[in-house]
């Protein structure tokens, strides 16, 4: 099997309690290893996505997918609010799994755009200092400064060259994986069919899809109150329709998340540059699987 599902031994005295705002953290020792043989391809997949978007720095990614024993299906690609790093960190530590520090390349500063994600990111620059990369501290924001800084947060342009994902804004646009879905294949790796107004008519879009607003912080995403709706509406629905021929907005096959004790299961796979790194499993009961769900290991071989 290229991914299957590990009871790991995990020391839960090591397992933070806490990672966002004052919710306690969930947890499971069910965890997912993903093969030797699926790495390279995620290898393949980034470095084929990287040279696609034209990425000038180190990118730094967060991605969603769901999976089989076979396959991983890459739903989403997050490239400017990149948070997690210290969940992940924690839980390999706690369940003996192996990250290389060298992988793990950032800047000496981080902040948080909002407080409640303060908790995740102490304990990220603490998982840090676990793996012998010290002298890592957390800084008050204050925009654009003189030294590099990791925000968690939305940022990323390219007029504020040390403020780290670098150009994460225009990286993190949904429409860069819809494009890329249509030169790549995979024998592991996949990608659900995309519709994109410039390839496909409305008409074209059948009636059980993902829509997603191509950038969750645009004006036409808060008109909307939601980043992602589930199906095509039957009706007209103007605004929609506008939206997708103006490339605002995108449509994507339905992918079917494995189960796991009556719950869906999502993989969190982190990455700088082409190299995945390190990652968590999410089990939820909703539809649409968020951070506050329970949070297992995963292995990257």
């Amino acid at each position: 099997m290229r991914i299957n599902f590990s009871d790991f031994d995990m020391d839960e005295s090591i397992v933070t309690p806490i990672i966002y705002g004052e919710n306690r953290h969930s947890t499971t020792n069910r965890g997912v290893v993903i093969s030797g043989e699926t790495k390279w391809e995620l290898k393949k997949f980034l470095s084929g996505f990287n040279a696609s978007v034209g990425t000038e720095q180190t990118p730094y990614y967060r991605i969603d997918a769901y999976f089989d024993e076979q396959t991983v299906w890459l739903l989403e690609i997050n490239a400017s609010f990149v948070d997690g790093w210290g969940t992940a960190l924690n839980l390999a530590r706690a369940s003996g799994i192996t990250v290389d520090p060298t992988s793990l390349v950032f800047p000496k500063r981080f902040t948080s755009k909002s407080r409640v994600y303060l908790p995740e990111l102490q304990l990220f620059v603490s998982e840090l200092a676990h793996l012998g990369l010290h002298d890592h501290n957390i800084c008050e924001w204050n925009g654009n400064g003189v030294d590099p800084i990791y925000v968690y947060g939305r940022v990323g342009s390219k007029d504020q060259p040390n403020v780290l994902p670098f150009d994460g804004l225009r990286l993190d646009n949904k429409l860069n994986l819809g494009v890329f879905s249509r030169e790549w294949t995979g024998d592991v790796v996949k990608i659900p069919q995309h519709y994109i107004s410039r390839f496909n008519s409305w008409e074209e879009i059948p009636r059980e899809v993902v829509l997603k607003f191509c950038d969750k912080g645009s004006v036409e995403c808060e008109r909307a109150r939601q980043s992602v709706m589930f199906n095509k509406p039957s009706g007209k629905a103007p605004f929609i329709k506008r939206c997708y021929n103006a490339e605002t907005l995108i449509a994507q096959d339905i992918v079917r998340p494995t189960k796991q004790d009556g719950s869906n299961c999502q993989l969190i796979i982190f990455a700088i540059g082409d190299e995945p790194v390190t990652g968590y499993v999410q089990y939820s009961r909703s539809e649409i699987i968020n951070d506050n769900s329970t949070h297992g290991p995963l292995r990257i071989s």
